[in-house]
């Protein structure tokens, strides 16, 4: 099934409110080498984070094995006090001084072990911290510890909300995503799912973002919300350099949501469109 075939039949789906969800096959092109390239450094910085990481566990492990071994010694030397008590020798009190001696080695060779161990725990934490906060910067998605996000529904769609906002787009996806599958049929639902798109439009993440809004369409054909889906699903198309369907949408919006703001917004975008018409690619 072509394009030119599908395109429409979807759109006249929409606008009826069928109960079917309405699949839209939308066919994109690479992001570009300037996406690889920002992929590949990012890549790159991780490894580099991880290997250092990787570097204090090795060294942390070591220094596990060293208290062992200390921990062994200190067991050795209060069974031999135990035997030298229970001989009652002659030599008992030159050998106790001995013994007290060997203690306070232990217990001394112990607290600086203990300080070395909290100095690279805190420098593990450290490392850990540097990769989350880097991969956030960079757009991409983390697993997030849903034992920790609210249990009630405003209160975790207010969590993405702010994650949105402070521009955590990454966390606000994956809180989302936690979202969808505790309520699907909440009737913030349609709501939670837009701001996925919203996010990945806030990166420039054009591919991304149609694959969002698509699913949006095939989930709630009968939202509200659609007007502002149609649209920005056309200059998502625009920004791939497909005019042809970011016209076919312009024209949709504008024929069966002429009394919605993004009737307007649509030909504004459609203008755009003709001014740019050299970066059309179809």
């Amino acid at each position: 099934m072509t394009r030119a075939r599908t395109l429409p039949a979807l759109l006249a789906a929409l606008a009826l409110g069928s109960s079917q969800a309405a699949c839209f096959l939308w066919t994109t092109r690479n992001d570009g080498k300037a996406l690889e390239l920002r992929t590949a450094h990012v890549e790159d910085r991780l490894a580099k984070i991880e290997g250092e990481t990787a570097a204090e566990r090795e060294r942390l492990t070591e220094m596990i094995d060293t208290a062992r071994a200390q921990i062994a010694e200190l067991e050795e030397t209060l069974s031999k006090a135990t035997r030298v008590l229970a001989r009652n020798s002659a030599d008992f009190g030159a050998e106790m001084e001995a013994l007290k001696d060997q203690l306070r080695a232990s217990d001394g060779a112990l607290a600086e072990l203990q300080h070395q161990l909290e100095a690279v725990a805190a420098q593990a934490e450290e490392a850990n911290r540097k990769v989350v906060d880097f991969a956030l910067a960079a757009g991409l998605d983390l697993p997030i510890d849903a034992s920790k996000v609210p249990d009630k529904p405003k209160e975790h769609f207010g969590a993405i909300q702010a994650s949105f906002g402070a521009g955590r787009f990454g966390e606000a996806r994956e809180l989302a995503k936690l979202y969808l599958q505790r309520y699907p049929k909440d009737e913030a639902a349609d709501d939670v799912q837009l701001l996925v798109a919203r996010s990945f439009v806030a990166q420039k993440r054009w591919a991304k973002a149609l694959g969002a809004l698509r699913q949006f369409t095939d989930v709630h054909p009968k939202s509200e919300l659609n007007p502002e889906v149609l649209y920005e699903m056309a200059s998502a198309f625009f920004q791939l350099g497909d005019c042809t369907d970011a016209r076919i949408l312009v024209e949709t919006i504008s024929t069966k949501h002429k009394g919605s703001p993004f009737a307007a917004k649509a030909q504004t975008l459609l203008q755009e469109i003709n001014k740019q018409k050299s970066r059309c690619t179809s």
